[in-house]
């Protein structure tokens, strides 16, 4: 039964989270072409969504309490799918004096630290949407089942950091990209307005 949690806390951020995950990987290539800067970005990717799931639990806690739960969570998830499709959540790499200075081959330890704070910063502005999405696979489950939960959503993260690290370049050549985002949340929403998930 913690396995299924597990698989499915997997399945609900690659879902939920393709739409950022794809934004972010121009993102990280505007910041810096440097593995090591990608890895102390992703550093701060993974930072970010470990205080999303936080955030996704309380919000789960709160509209618990509300009689109809699972359709006002189902319908902000249908916004959300809205909002992605009309790309109302794209964010905008830095400044070009910023991108060249983060660009440099040399990467020192305040600037590996710097990154990671970007990396959270940025992560955290394209991963808040994911609370209402986390908030709604979280709802009813006890806290066994949420901790799994959480650690297959974790994964999921750690996955996705190897994806930018070694094949951004590739993965940002990939048609359709919106329209998979759009289809995987409307997908989600179905699950949870019908009780699957």
């Amino acid at each position: 039964m913690l396995i299924k949690y597990l698989s499915l806390g997997f399945v609900v951020k690659t879902i939920a989270s393709f739409d950022d995950f794809l934004t972010r990987i121009p993102i990280v290539a505007a910041f810096t072409r440097t593995r090591k800067g990608k890895i102390a970005f992703s550093i701060g990717s993974f930072l970010a969504i470990c205080l999303v799931i936080v955030f996704g639990v309380i919000f789960a806690t709160f509209i618990a309490s509300f009689f109809y739960a699972k359709y006002i969570s189902a319908g902000l998830i249908f916004i959300l799918a809205l909002l992605v499709y009309f790309q109302i959540f794209d964010i905008k790499p830095a400044s070009k004096l910023e991108q060249k200075l983060l660009k440099m081959e040399e990467i020192s330890a305040e600037r590996f630290l710097k990154l990671i704070g970007i990396g959270f910063i940025v992560s955290l502005i394209t991963f808040i949407d994911d609370t209402i999405v986390f908030a709604g696979f979280f709802l009813g489950q006890n806290m066994p089942a949420i901790i799994f939960s959480s650690l297959g959503i974790i994964i999921a993260t750690l996955v996705e950091i190897f994806l930018v690290v070694y094949f951004s370049e590739k993965i940002n050549k990939l048609k359709y990209k919106k329209e998979i985002a759009v289809f995987g949340l409307v997908f989600l929403g179905i699950l949870i307005l019908f009780g699957i998930l």
